[in-house]
């Protein structure tokens, strides 16, 4: 027998994503950008995310968020301490051969 409308249980705040959210808690923000609490502070301050208070809470806009996400650059391997390294490659096959 299908349930009516009325006994079917209402959406939970849990069962909404979180890209619909009108707004998110600081930590839910800053797991989903995977940055910390603080950073997510340095980005408002930088203009490129927006916050708001609400019963005195520190909420994220979401749509600031996914616009903050959007703009993550694709990560590529840096060549930092490549010339170190092979300097100290270099020093121990020396002392190795010595």
């Amino acid at each position: 027998m299908p349930a009516s409308a009325s006994s079917r249980t209402p959406a939970t705040y849990i069962d909404v994503p979180w890209q619909q959210r009108p707004m998110l808690p600081l930590a839910t923000a800053a797991e989903i950008a995977g940055v910390s609490p603080a950073s997510l502070y340095r980005f408002a301050a930088e203009g490129r995310l927006k916050f708001r208070r609400l019963a005195g809470r520190t909420l994220v806009e979401t749509a600031s968020l996914i616009a903050l996400v959007k703009t993550a650059e694709t990560w590529t391997p840096s060549n930092r301490g490549a010339a170190a390294r092979a300097k100290r490659s270099e020093r121990s096959r020396a002392a190795w051969e010595a």
